[in-house]
């Protein structure tokens, strides 16, 4: 649970809204066509209840957020350069959001799309 203290009260942020958040920014990424989970079981349990914060997982260090984003990436997109976009993107949205530094955005991609043109 992320809390900022303010002079009138503390607002408390849980992980599952930031989540939400970097999940949103992600799915904006250009390459990215989609989330996966990190492993199989709660690919399915995701699946089942549509998950909006599927294949993210955040968590606190100190003061910082440390989040992990499993995706999944267009072929014949570069790699690198999209896990660098989706990085900066993941940060300034979850940043300007709620005011808390990122202090790393984990990009795991877990597969490669092929889009058929027809």
């Amino acid at each position: 649970m992320t809390t900022n203290e303010t002079p009138r009260g503390i607002i408390e942020i849980s992980p599952t809204a930031i989540a939400t958040l970097a999940s949103h920014a992600a799915l904006q990424t250009y390459g990215v066509v989609g989330m996966a989970s990190p492993n199989l079981a709660q690919d399915i349990a995701a699946s089942l209840t549509r998950d909006p914060h599927k294949g993210v997982q955040v968590r606190q260090e100190g003061s910082h957020i440390v989040i992990d984003v499993y995706v999944i990436i267009e072929y014949g997109t570069r790699i690198a350069s999209v896990a660098n976009s989706l990085i900066n993107g993941v940060r300034y949205a979850v940043e300007q959001s709620i005011g808390v530094p990122v202090g790393q955005v984990n990009v795991h991609v877990q597969g490669l799309r092929i889009s058929r043109n027809e």
